[in-house]
């Protein structure tokens, strides 16, 4: 697959936005905030608190493949803000993350799939949100490991299994 489409549902669940608060750059802000004036949103869920960078995709591919004038692009996690601050910061990204810590974000929007007896137990995802008159709409999920669906990233043949810590 060389393109990416945007799942569309015919009738998208509507999302109490100001029932998600992240925590980010600027501090606490809603689900709704996160548009910052995009019609569109979508939701990398890239880890949940693991200390190996293996599982990231690069951030500039991401937002490559993703490049829509319409679409806004973060990044939220169940990490603590801190420890996606260190990872923004050591893997030079440039997309704004936000923590989901004390929220059932990661639940309600099932992106990120837990892999029983996996070390790297979550798989990572994409979560679709359309705005529509001040009513945050969720349009699809996906569960998608390292984003190999995309067929832009990685060797062929995708990404090499993520190192043994053992």
């Amino acid at each position: 697959m060389t393109e990416l489409t945007v799942p569309e549902l015919d009738r998208p669940r509507v999302v109490a936005g100001a029932e998600y608060l992240f925590e980010g750059p600027q501090g606490r802000v809603s689900l709704t905030e996160l548009f910052a004036g995009h019609p569109r949103l979508a939701v990398h869920h890239p880890m949940a608190d693991h200390s190996g960078p293996a599982d990231v995709v690069p951030t500039a591919d991401l937002a490559a493949a993703l490049n829509d004038p319409g679409l806004r692009l973060v990044l939220v996690s169940r990490a603590p803000y801190a420890k996606l601050e260190q990872y923004r910061r050591h893997l030079g990204w440039d997309l704004a993350a936000y923590s989901a810590v004390g929220t059932t974000f990661t639940e309600d929007f099932p992106a990120t799939r837990h892999v029983p007896g996996d070390f790297w137990d979550d798989e990572c995802g994409l979560s679709f949100f359309r705005l529509a008159d001040d009513t945050v709409l969720h349009t699809g999920s996906v569960a998608v490991p390292r984003l190999e669906f995309l067929g832009l990233l990685g060797p062929p043949g995708g990404f090499p299994p993520a190192p043994d810590p053992r």
